[in-house]
């Protein structure tokens, strides 16, 4: 896999500091926990990062300023840092701050100071979804983040290249200023938002296939048995403005490979293609648990490329022909990802001429695109 990283990170990363404490003392902690509360909870069928239960199970990371009484996190100079991302899991019936040992969770509580208030920056899961920078600090670096807000941190989100640890990116608006005394320091989380774009690939085949004349049916089947998504975004800031999370301009690009032999594309019968002008219909190859893509929204680079290879396997001989074929992922009428959106290729293969008949592109709703999930409640 290729990873390239341009002057643009460097200089990103070169104008980010953490909020220094300095010589001012750490504020008098409370004995009253930070805790975020799931009283306020809504029932949504989505993808299952965002139910409560599986929200529990992977966590998520905590941020916080302090700010002194009568002062506010949007008063340049004012605010310091008071926890840094710290784990919030699920321990009956809040989520507080803890710790993991596989899937042994301990309390280690977050305190809430004893006066003044604590503004919070929260993103999941925990793991393997964004690293957090620290706030801006160069003018001209964040006058190109619009609606930045002064003093909070970014958060650097790479998708993996290893597709199946790819992840579902939530970011919740910032909560300000708060104090314990507020709703007794219970706080509401927003993670209804998806952050990414999932990407699914459709196929059907035209052409014909050999058939032995003593049986009816087509003895030889079509699979697709690799995907490469080359020469797209593969790496963002993600930054906070006063009521949301907005994503920065490009800072590299990466290569991300769907194969059987990973387990990102289903294999053997299960994935056979269907002949689209003798009535078939498209069929999802990378709908398995390790293959599906959560890739950051983008205005797609001129030179994305999707290599496709497939197969056509004699059931009975094994592989008769394996076949490489490319399109510019510009070409089509989708040039862009959208932030939380599914955008569904559906792609036929012309067997014949080897290569790629038709290409369309669909951008579906996350909670319409058919993704199995129950109806769970939301941390929300």
């Amino acid at each position: 896999m290729r990873r390239r990283f341009s002057v643009s990170v460097l200089l990103l990363l070169l104008s980010c500091s953490r909020v220094p404490l300095g010589d001012r003392p750490a504020p008098p902690a409370s004995d009253q926990p930070v805790v975020f509360s799931g009283s306020q909870l809504r029932t949504k069928g989505q993808d299952p990062l965002v139910s409560r239960e599986a929200l529990a199970a992977k966590d998520f990371s905590v941020s916080a300023w302090y700010c002194p009484e009568g002062t506010s996190f949007t008063q340049p100079g004012t605010p310091v840092l008071y926890v840094s991302d710290q784990r919030f899991g699920y321990l009956d019936p809040l989520w507080q701050g803890v710790s993991r040992s596989g899937a042994t969770l301990s309390a280690q509580p977050v305190y809430w100071p004893l006066d003044g208030t604590l503004s919070f920056f929260c993103f999941a899961p925990y793991e393997g979804g964004a690293v957090i920078k620290g706030p801006v600090t160069d003018p001209a670096v964040a006058a190109t983040l619009p609606g930045y807000l002064p003093g909070s941190p970014l958060l650097e989100v790479t998708p993996s290249t290893n597709v199946a640890d790819q992840v579902d990116v939530l970011c919740a608006p910032p909560i300000l200023d708060r104090s314990r005394l507020e709703d007794d320091g219970k706080l509401q989380l927003d993670f209804s938002t998806h952050r990414m774009t999932r990407v699914e690939f459709w196929f059907a085949y035209k052409g014909e296939l050999q058939s032995d004349p003593s049986i009816t049916q087509t003895f030889e089947q079509v699979r697709v048995t690799g995907i490469e998504i080359q020469d797209v975004v593969g790496s963002k800031y993600l930054y906070y403005t006063e009521d949301d999370c907005r994503w920065s301009g490009d800072l590299s690009k990466a290569d991300y490979l769907l194969s059987g032999k990973d387990n990102t594309l289903r294999t053997g019968l299960s994935a056979s293609l269907e002949d689209i002008e003798e009535g078939g219909s498209y069929f999802c190859v990378n709908d398995v648990p390790a293959g599906r893509l959560y890739l950051l929204p983008q205005s797609l680079p001129a030179d994305a490329t999707l290599m496709i290879h497939y197969a056509i396997v004699n059931l009975y001989a094994g592989t008769r022909l394996t076949e490489t074929v490319s399109w510019k992922l510009t070409a089509g009428t989708v040039t862009e990802w959208p932030e939380g959106k599914v955008v569904r290729y559906l792609i036929t293969l012309d067997l014949p001429n080897r290569g790629v008949a038709n290409v369309r592109a669909e951008i579906i709703p996350w909670e319409d695109a058919g993704i199995v999930s129950p109806e769970m409640e939301l941390l929300y």
